[in-house]
């Protein structure tokens, strides 16, 4: 596995999420800017990676590229840092968590420990329901 791979599976995790909701603003970039996950493996400006294709990219070859190569603490720093992108805005929609959580499963994270990572984030949701089933 080469470790461009890995930077664009991470670079791409960040550009998906930060984009879900339309542009990147600047509470994105200031997290985006703040990430050590981030700073360690970027491959390219976020602003021009592709995230086309990115759910069959991420089960398929970003997944296992992260599942393979980070460690149990450099995945819970990253999933954290999606969950901040996730709440940058205030406002946290079902897409988002779905996203989040396809992101989680594929890294072989357990819906569990981002359940946990969500509450100490102070994130609110009724969607708590969205773990039973995609990680079922």
């Amino acid at each position: 596995m080469s470790k461009e791979l890995l930077n664009k599976s991470i670079t791409s995790c960040f550009a998906k999420i930060a984009r879900v909701d339309g542009s990147i603003g600047q509470e994105e970039k200031d997290i985006m800017n703040s990430s050590k996950i981030l700073s360690k493996y970027k491959s390219e400006d976020i602003e021009e990676i592709d995230t086309n294709n990115f759910f069959n990219n991420m089960q398929g070859d970003y997944g296992k590229a992260i599942k393979d190569h980070l460690s149990d603490e450099e995945k819970e720093e990253f999933v954290t840092d999606l969950v901040r992108l996730v709440k940058s805005d205030d406002k946290v929609h079902d897409h988002e968590f779905f996203l989040l959580g396809h992101v989680a499963n594929s890294i072989g994270y357990s819906p569990e420990n981002v359940a946990e990572i969500i509450k100490k984030r102070g994130i609110k949701t009724n969607s708590s329901s969205w773990f039973s089933w995609l990680f079922g």
